[in-house]
Formats: C-alpha cells, sequence, structure tokens
C-alpha cells in the first residue's frame, strides 16, 4: 500500500469512526461538530510534496464562533472549514509529545499510526472543547497576539473590557510598533474602534 492509500486507510478506519461516535459529521477528511456557540472541525491535511514513497500529513482542530465574526461585523459563516475558524490548533498544542506532522512511509504500520492518532486527537478534543466559548477564545487567543487581534480588540471593546482592551493593545505595540507593517494594523485597529464603539482611543493609550 502506498504512503498516500495508508492515510486515506488509516482515516477511513481510525480517525473517522473515532470522531463519528463522538458526535462529528465528515465530508471527506474534514469532520465537523456543532456546540451551542460554536462549531468545532478536524481536518486531515495532506502534504502537497507526498510521492510514491512518503508522505505527511497534518491534524489542524479548529473552533469557529459566530459572535467573534459579528462583534466586527464580518458576514457569518454558516458551514465553516477549517480557514474560517477562529481558533486553530495542531495536537502537539494540546500535548507537547505529540506530532506537529505525521510522516508515513512504505514501512509504517496503520494499526498503530491509528492508535496514534486516537491519543493525540483525544488530547485535541480536549482543549477545543475548552475554548468553545467567546470568553474562553479571546483568552486563548490574546496571548497569541496577531493571531484574531481585531476580533480580540473589538469583543473587549464590546464587553466594555478596557483594562484588557488597553493591555492588549499595548502588547502589541511594543512587539510590533517599531515595524513598517504596524501602519496597517494601526488602520485596522481604528476600523474596529470605530464599528464597536466610538467613545475611546485606542491611540491615547499607547501615548
Amino acid at each position: 500500500m502506498t504512503p498516500s492509500k495508508l492515510i486515506a486507510a488509516v482515516v477511513r478506519t481510525h480517525l473517522k469512526p473515532f470522531l463519528t461516535a463522538r458526535g462529528f459529521t465528515s465530508a471527506g477528511s474534514t469532520f465537523q461538530r456543532r456546540l451551542a456557540e460554536a462549531t468545532q472541525v478536524v481536518n486531515v491535511e495532506r502534504s502537497k510534496r507526498n510521492g510514491a514513497l512518503a508522505a505527511r500529513f497534518y491534524i489542524n482542530g479548529s473552533v469557529y464562533l459566530p459572535a467573534l465574526d459579528a462583534v466586527i461585523g464580518d458576514p457569518l459563516v454558516e458551514d465553516p472549514g477549517e480557514p474560517s475558524c477562529h481558533v486553530r490548533l495542531r495536537p502537539n498544542d494540546a500535548n507537547p509529545g505529540a506530532r506537529r506532522e505525521y510522516d508515513v512511509t512504505l514501512d509504517t504500520d496503520g494499526d498503530a499510526l491509528g492508535a496514534e492518532i486516537a491519543r493525540d486527537v483525544t488530547a485535541l478534543l480536549d482543549m477545543l472543547d475548552g475554548l468553545t466559548t467567546p470568553q474562553a477564545a479571546i483568552a486563548h487567543l490574546a496571548g497569541r497576539k496577531l493571531a484574531q487581534y481585531e476580533r480580540v480588540f473589538g469583543w473587549y471593546l464590546s464587553q466594555n473590557e478596557l483594562d484588557h482592551a488597553s493591555r492588549f493593545v499595548k502588547s502589541l505595540h511594543a512587539e510590533f510598533g517599531g515595524e513598517g507593517r504596524w501602519a496597517i494594523f494601526a488602520r485596522r485597529l481604528d476600523e474596529v474602534e470605530r464599528g464597536v464603539r466610538g467613545d475611546v482611543s485606542w491611540r491615547e493609550w499607547i501615548g
């Protein structure tokens, strides 16, 4: 069996039953589960460089929260895929001992790989389950600086959490304010500020 066919077999015989038993539905190599405030997505991403002797794939775990699009006036996504999600993780984010990517060769044991994936995805889902409210997702994203920074800023403004908003903007400016691209970030922060509330000025917070 070629490495690419082995990946497909592992997804079909190991990952799909594992996720289906936990309430996920599937379309190809993407699995989706809707919760009260969120949609969780697990996706198998294959490397574009896969060949006849070796192949690589990644497992992406993500969360989409409509509230985080709504807060900055973006259209809501009815059927989100992994690229539309706000929180985007891999198994090694949940468990440092897990692999970031999975390499498959002609000698790879499919059952052993399937068991490893089940362990890794269990840890990944546990982490995703803790990030399925806007508040939890924002707390996570705030630590990732530029990841969804507009939504983090907008959420803090919308919730009147101005201390959090100020600390977040100051941390962005401290790290990126000296870069040429800061002008782009600043314009976007201005747009979010005007759209969410007009009685504050983030520029005053950074002096």
